[in-house]
């Protein structure tokens, strides 16, 4: 189904290519806007909240016939949203939630439920403690995403309720930001590991490039991440091969060439007119290596 606007143009305010979920999320809206006959305008931005606020005013004065908008921080952005729809544009949102409270300044968000991933991942640390002999009582620790962003709040969240409901004797003694970086994690759970040691048994990464940084981590402080429960977030490529080799327990799936197919069709749907729910989460089921693995976590395309 082709855009009933065919010359209808469309902005998408995105993430940076230095993020690699980022870059293979951008790569597929593009390739799968082409096909819909949506002519889709990419602006990217290092996470710097700020620029991104200039960047919608200048897509405001550009007269989209809708922006696509994966905000860099949700709560930063909503005076920006607000004068969007002060412009009789219609928004949609991707991968990030703001606030529902202000869910009447967009049309419809698609992308991850955060907290259901912290929830899903809560539930492969406590299988991951039964699979390695752990018994039922433990240190964990977690590292996060950028401190302060929706998806970090709501996956840490999701994580520490339901393992406090689940497994009240396994606990989250400390927490450090990884970034959405495997370099920044290495670094950031070397120092909980030469903190807490040897009464670690498990390691919360919010997304397995993050869980690959704290493996390595792991390594130089001479423990053996195949004995630890390693859980990871997105069930990305360098997951697969962790989860392939055994470091990594378990992950849980988000993947960007999903979200990226939800956004454009979110397009495509309002550009004809189709109802929209306010809510589109991509699919999110849990993974470890007894799944097939290949199966459910498609490989991601390289960056165009």
């Amino acid at each position: 189904v082709h855009a009933a606007a065919t010359d209808a143009k469309v902005i998408l305010l995105g993430a940076d290519d230095v993020c690699g979920y980022c870059a293979a999320y951008n790569t597929t809206a593009q390739q799968y806007a082409k096909q819909k006959g949506i002519d889709l305008k990419l602006v990217t931005n290092k996470f710097d909240p700020a620029e991104q606020a200039a960047q919608v005013d200048q897509a405001i004065a550009q007269k989209p016939a809708a922006i696509l908008l994966w905000a860099i921080d949700g709560t930063a952005l909503l005076p920006s949203m607000h004068k969007i729809q002060r412009a009789g544009i219609p928004l949609l949102l991707t991968d990030v939630l703001p606030d529902q409270k202000y869910d009447s300044l967009w049309r419809q968000y698609s992308g991850g439920n955060y907290e259901a991933e912290g929830r899903a991942a809560a539930h492969l640390m406590v299988d991951g403690f039964k699979a390695k002999g752990l018994g039922t009582t433990g240190a964990v620790i977690e590292i996060t995403g950028y401190v302060g962003q929706a998806q970090t709040i709501s996956r840490q969240q999701g994580f520490q309720d339901e393992l406090a409901k689940i497994a009240p004797g396994i606990r989250v003694v400390g927490v450090q930001p990884g970034n959405w970086d495997q370099g920044t994690s290495t670094t950031a759970a070397a120092g909980l590991f030469t903190k807490f040691g040897k009464d670690i048994k498990g390691v919360y990464a919010q997304e397995d490039a993050m869980a690959a940084g704290a493996i390595v981590a792991a390594e130089r402080a001479g423990l053996t991440p195949s004995k630890l429960a390693v859980v990871g977030v997105g069930c990305e490529p360098i997951g697969v091969n962790l989860l392939k080799s055994g470091k990594l327990y378990g992950t849980v799936l988000q993947s960007p060439v999903d979200e990226a197919h939800y956004a454009i069709d979110s397009v495509a749907d309002l550009l004809n007119a189709r109802k929209l729910d306010k809510l589109r989460y991509v699919p999110m089921p849990s993974v470890t290596a007894k799944d097939d693995v290949d199966q459910i976590c498609k490989p991601w395309p390289n960056a165009s």
